[in-house]
């Protein structure tokens, strides 16, 4: 007679192993064990945390455990599903906004054209990252002489944002109501300058002045 001790674990389910140990003598012939196996089975049909505590005469398992508590489904309720608007799709968790970009103005001040003033530089500095797009200009006139046309050149810190080195006439490019004058500016880091070198046209006469502002429209990472 050949003694020997199986120990393992595995699904009862797949392929019906047992974990326990096994008794008893082994026939070579037909691998027949003859013996008491005594055990824990895993999940048995209804069963579950079973044991087997020997075999019956039809070599069937004896199986000694808890009965499988069936669970129990939740009555179906109507929820209402409430969904953010996409302008907050960018929200990690509530307070927290991931990296996105906007369509923002970066103001580049005003000035008041006169006869003993007629060069001006609008400025203005970014403290996020930048690309402008759009020029505006705006400009009052107060007296006769108050004719000259606005001429500059716009530069994106050292780079001149234009084919050629003369000004352009700003009030054309940057009036309110012209269509198909978007621009592509160079891309800009925090702390990079964007100015528009400026003179006139021709000086105003007397106390006739032009108020004249700048604004830049364009894309910025907040």
């Amino acid at each position: 007679m050949t003694h020997f001790e199986v120990i393992g674990s595995s699904d009862y389910d797949d392929d019906d192993e047992v974990e326990g140990a096994v008794m008893g003598d082994g026939d070579d012939d037909d691998d027949e064990v003859e013996g008491a196996i005594m055990g824990y089975a895993g999940p048995m049909g209804d069963y579950e945390s079973s044991a087997i505590v020997g075999y019956d005469e039809y070599g069937e398992p004896v199986v000694v455990g808890r009965h499988k508590r069936k669970r129990r489904h939740k009555s179906r309720r109507h929820r209402v599903i409430v969904r953010k608007p996409g302008w907050r799709a960018g929200q990690l968790a509530p307070g927290v906004i991931a990296p996105d970009q906007g369509l923002l103005a970066l103001p580049m001040g005003h000035v008041t054209f006169s006869a003993s003033l007629v060069a001006f530089t609008f400025e203005g500095q970014i403290q996020k990252p930048f690309r402008g797009e759009r020029l505006l200009i705006s400009t009052v006139r107060d007296g006769t002489s108050a004719t000259g046309r606005l001429l500059g050149q716009l530069f994106v810190g050292t780079d001149l944002q234009q084919l050629d080195v003369p000004g352009f006439d700003l009030e054309q490019v940057g009036n309110p109501q012209a269509f198909g004058v978007r621009l592509t500016m160079k891309p800009a880091q925090p702390g990079v300058f964007l100015r528009i070198v400026t003179t006139l046209s021709a000086a105003p006469t007397g106390t006739d002045t032009i108020f004249a502002t700048a604004t830049i429209l364009g894309r910025n990472v907040h």
